[in-house]
């Protein structure tokens, strides 16, 4: 009688472990189909507004404001996860003196995802190429922001004659992880990052928001475009790609003194951080020394999202790059940058 018992109790546990797991693949199932649609109603809500430009095996969002008037090209390069519409204040400031290239690394925005490596010389070579197919020739003063600003540096390294200058805004330094406060938090971060993009495939950020702050701040119709595109699983996916490439992207730049020479630089940062505040200021303040002709300037309220966001911390971002811009004319970047954004 026992041994009947246990097995109806056996037989019911099995069924009730089968209906949930029909349960669950149902839900993910739908949950997935969900967020196809929802994506294909963002693509027709957001089209690109600017042109993709077809290198062959990946197409790259370039939106293009404002006239060269003779000065070099500026280009904005985005965070780890971030693209074009972030840098809406910044490029609306801009184009009225230079002309101004917002663009979106493959993979993220309305760029094409790319087969190839996310390390930063790949980057720099396919924006390069865009650049190139567009008909917009150098020279080029690139800015990067967070992720961004190692991407511009392996423009630089790849590309000296067509570089007449760099923007630092808050960027990554090729030595912060092994110098971060957390143990293993380059570790931990591929870790997030590899599961976000899974976890994006059945709409999870549709519903949970955790880009609020990548984005206060901007205009409502970039803050939709910018969330439209952090909830595609492309966006997660290429984030963990970058940042599994990060001793691919770091490699070349330690270990060297003044790598830039006396290229202008200008170097922008903010005066609230998050954890590790201390370790960060000292890694901004290393930043300079990657050029005989720098400057660096600190934005006392801003954030790291805030510094491009915010239309005031942006405008300062705007100053930083408009003295390099008069620094290529033979200036020093710490004269021509004034007023001071502290």
């Amino acid at each position: 009688m026992v041994t009947v018992e246990r097995s109806h109790s056996r037989y019911a546990r099995r069924r009730v472990l089968a209906w949930s797991a029909v349960g669950l693949s149902a839900l993910c199932v739908a949950a997935y189909a969900a967020q196809r649609a929802a994506a294909r109603r963002d693509a027709r809500r957001f089209p690109p507004p600017g042109r993709l430009v077809d290198l062959g095996r990946v197409r790259l969002h370039l939106d293009v404001r404002g006239e060269s008037r003779g000065a070099p090209t500026v280009v904005l390069e985005a965070g780890l996860g971030s693209f074009s519409p972030n840098w809406h204040w910044v490029q609306l400031a801009l184009a009225d003196h230079v002309r101004v290239v917002a663009y979106d690394r493959a993979g993220l925005g309305w760029s094409d995802p790319s087969p190839a490596p996310r390390d930063g010389a790949t980057m720099a070579v396919e924006l390069h190429g865009a650049l190139r197919t567009a008909g917009i020739d150098g020279p080029y003063i690139l800015a990067g922001h967070s992720f961004g600003g190692l991407v511009v540096r392996a423009f630089a390294e790849l590309y000296p004659r067509e570089t007449a200058g760099l923007v630092l805004v808050d960027a990554s330094h090729p030595d912060q992880w092994a110098r971060w406060p957390v143990p293993q938090a380059h570790r931990l971060q591929v870790i997030s990052l590899s599961a976000s993009a899974a976890l994006a495939r059945f709409g999870l950020f549709r519903i949970v928001d955790a880009f609020g702050a990548v984005s206060d701040g901007l205009p409502d119709r970039k803050v939709a475009e910018l969330h439209a595109g952090f909830v595609r699983p492309s966006t997660s996916a290429t984030e963990a790609a970058q940042m599994r490439e990060w001793e691919a992207t770091t490699r070349p730049f330690l270990h060297r003194a003044a790598p830039l020479g006396d290229l202008p630089l200008a170097v922008i940062g903010v005066g609230v951080q998050p954890i590790g505040a201390e370790t960060l200021t000292a890694l901004q303040e290393e930043l300079p020394g990657l050029s005989t002709n720098s400057a660096r300037r600190v934005v006392a309220d801003a954030t790291h999202e805030s510094l491009i966001a915010h239309r005031d911390h942006a405008d300062a971002v705007a100053s930083a790059i408009l003295a390099v811009v008069d620094a290529t004319g033979g200036a020093r970047v710490d004269d021509a940058w004034a007023p001071r954004a502290d």
